[in-house]
């Protein structure tokens, strides 16, 4: 049954935490932020810069001819692709590098893996794709229950998150030429508001279980 499952959501849904506990049921590694710690150990970005710049699309775009075109005039392919990566935005630069992390990872067995396109960058490993939404109010009410919210009202809560979602999107929708949190771009998409995170760990769990399996009962509808 085990394999590799990604899920998006929506800030505040409690995407992560039903990542978290998914991969604990079934006994597989979980990444999320620490797909930014190992992006840093194997670039030269810092992790406090991957943390800044997390899930964010280029402001603009600052590829030019020069680079595209690096290869003329007898430059080796490495070095032509060197000086192309260079100038790529630096958010094109970490999304290739958290790509290549993402797809190393998967490659060694399954997991589950939060964010960050992972559906659209491991799709030749035909993972299970989820979508993690809930109500406004409720991912308002889990956000400031955290301690490091303590000093922000709702409304400021309410900025944020729609904020987080709106740059999730951009950056989800720049790379993948998909719509972020469109349920036909997922095998399944689950409201914690209605069924709460352990429902939803317990209903992933047998979905993951049926993924793919062949259906030989006739149709007799």
């Amino acid at each position: 049954m085990p394999r590799v499952i990604t899920i998006g959501r929506e800030f505040g849904s409690g995407g992560h935490e039903v990542g978290l506990r998914l991969a604990k049921k079934m006994g597989i590694p979980f990444y999320d932020k620490e797909i930014l710690s190992l992006t840093a150990k194997n670039s030269r970005f810092a992790e406090s810069y991957l943390e800044k710049m997390d899930e964010q699309k280029p402001s603009f775009l600052n590829v030019g001819s020069a680079g595209l075109m690096s290869g003329a005039g007898g430059t080796s392919s490495a070095q032509s692709a060197m000086n192309q990566f260079y100038n790529l935005s630096a958010n094109d630069q970490i999304f290739l590098e958290t790509s290549k992390v993402m797809q190393q990872l998967a490659e060694k067995g399954p997991c589950v893996i939060v964010g960050r396109c992972a559906d659209y960058i491991l799709r030749d490993l035909d993972p299970v794709n989820l979508f993690i939404c809930a109500d406004l109010p409720d991912r308002i009410a889990r956000k400031l229950a955290l301690e490091e919210n303590k000093d922000m009202d709702e409304q400021a809560m309410e900025k944020k998150i729609r904020q987080t979602d709106k740059t999730r999107s951009k950056y989800y929708e720049y790379y993948s030429h998909e719509v972020w949190g469109a349920a036909e771009n997922y095998h399944l998409c689950i409201n914690t508001s209605v069924v709460g995170v352990d429902g939803a760990v317990e209903i992933i769990y047998k979905f993951v279980e049926e993924f793919r399996k062949k259906n030989l009962m006739p149709d007799l509808a």
